[in-house]
């Protein structure tokens, strides 16, 4: 079944004007090295599925909520993973992002892009 639900809340608000949303499926390695054929060898630590957001235009308030929530330092992101099928709840924080003002006498700001970083590895 195709989920048509919300694909990204951050503390339980929906985001407004989502255009695209890509999750980048992160492996972190421990005691990585390869032998002399070449072969690798390491202990898997985890997968920390890191969301990559472009936004469109939005207004000024929209713009300021949305602040609101990526500027805090760690928060609760719902969104779907797709390996299992159903939503899940974990604690993320925002990356670096720039927001551009567009037209000021409309109150309207350029698309952006913003990453999620997980803080823990996700647990299957």
């Amino acid at each position: 079944m195709i989920y048509t639900g919300d694909l990204v809340k951050i503390n339980g608000s929906t985001l407004p004007h989502l255009v695209t949303y890509k999750i980048g499926r992160a492996k972190l390695w421990k005691s990585s090295e390869r032998n002399m054929n070449g072969d690798i060898r390491a202990t898997l630590i985890g997968i920390f599925p890191k969301i990559i957001m472009q936004v469109n235009y939005t207004t000024q308030e929209e713009m300021a909520n949305l602040t609101q929530l990526l500027d805090k330092d760690f928060f609760e992101v719902e969104w779907f993973d797709v390996r299992i099928q159903e939503t899940v709840k974990t604690k993320y924080y925002a990356s670096d992002y720039e927001i551009e003002l567009d037209d000021k006498t409309k109150g309207r700001y350029k698309p952006f892009e913003v990453s999620l970083v997980p803080v823990s590895k996700r647990r299957y």
